[in-house]
């Protein structure tokens, strides 16, 4: 997925309300897109119906719950934005951390013949 903006206007001269507006938008649409329901996303998340649309209707929501909408709808890469792990580096992280585990695991002896 393409997270780049399009809009011209240098984020820093939005404010925070305009900034959440936009972010509503774009989970809205993702949402709608991928043709799911408000309480479909509710369901699948486990957060309230009504927490969703607080985010949607009032413009507020914890970041955890934020968290769980956006890889719910798979989204992750807005996320990885911010956290600013290229996904390459993650995998490789992941691996290194696969490859540990089974270096550590027990391994049996064989019989000899």
């Amino acid at each position: 997925m393409d997270y780049s903006f399009k809009d011209p206007t240098p984020i820093l001269l939005y404010t925070p309300k305009e900034l959440m507006e936009k972010i509503v938008q774009r989970v809205e649409k993702e949402r709608l897109k991928q043709n799911i329901t408000q309480e479909e996303l509710s369901e699948k998340t486990g957060i309230p119906v009504a927490t969703y649309r607080n985010f949607v209707y009032k413009k507020q929501i914890s970041l955890i719950t934020f968290i769980k909408i956006l890889k719910k709808l798979r989204m992750e890469d807005a996320l990885r934005l911010v956290v600013d792990t290229p996904i390459e580096e993650e995998i490789a992280e992941t691996l290194e951390v696969l490859e540990e585990k089974r270096k550590k695991e027990r391994k049996r002896a064989r019989k000899k013949n």
